[in-house]
């Protein structure tokens, strides 16, 4: 399966870079991560519920960066497995700076089996496109959060230049906490989305196909 794209960040390279290694951050962004921590120089472990279909279950395993060029970009590995399979993959993560932002390219290839290679590529293609979409949009609205604080932190303790005259200018600055990754809802009227616009069907069959994954969905996660 190729997995490839790019993701337009309001943040330098420098700030997305840091981010990107940040597990507290990306377990809290991406969808269905229970659990990502760093257990070694550039080695993550980590735990995701994967809800695809009548496919589900907690994938467990390892991801390590490599060929480490800061803030341009590295190369991760990742390999993976659970109750519905298991997943290997190999992507190049660049970042270009665009303006006062930063634009992000991946490309990479990924190897699925078991059962959730079962439920077909289509919609296991649409899935990954809706984390990774999900994932990097939580990203950027945690970077943009973190941003706007750090920025807000001087005006608040600037006055006539006494730091006296502030009761709370000893307080260290506030750091928000990371965008809360999707709900399950959330995530499967995405990837119904994705299967839509995939498919490119005539209109009587789109309205049909909508109607099927709705009720599908209304099903399995309420």
């Amino acid at each position: 399966m190729k997995v490839a794209g790019e993701h337009r960040f309001d943040a330098s390279p420098e700030v997305v870079f840091n981010g990107l290694q940040d597990p507290e951050v990306l377990a809290a962004t991406m969808p269905g991560c229970e659990k990502m921590e760093m257990v070694g120089e550039h080695q993550y472990e980590g735990a995701i519920k994967i809800k695809i279909g009548p496919v589900q279950g907690l994938f467990q395993g390892r991801v390590e960066l490599a060929d480490i060029d800061p803030p341009n970009g590295y190369t991760m590995k990742v390999d993976g497995k659970g109750g519905p399979g298991f997943v290997k993959a190999t992507a190049r993560i660049e970042l270009v700076p665009d303006g006062d932002g930063t634009i992000m390219k991946y490309d990479g290839d990924a190897q699925v089996g078991g059962r959730i290679a079962s439920i077909g590529q289509r919609l296991v293609d649409s899935s990954s496109k809706v984390i990774i979409k999900q994932s990097l949009e939580g990203l950027g609205a945690t970077l943009a959060a973190r941003a706007a604080a750090s920025n807000e932190a001087p005006a608040a303790s600037a006055d006539d230049g006494s730091a006296e005259d502030s009761p709370d200018a000893s307080e260290p600055a506030v750091t928000p906490d990371p965008v809360p990754a999707p709900s399950q809802a959330e995530f499967a009227s995405r990837v119904a989305q994705e299967v839509v616009k995939d498919l490119v069907p005539k209109p009587v069959v789109i309205a049909i196909v909508v109607i099927v994954i709705a009720l599908i969905a209304f099903f399995v996660f309420r």
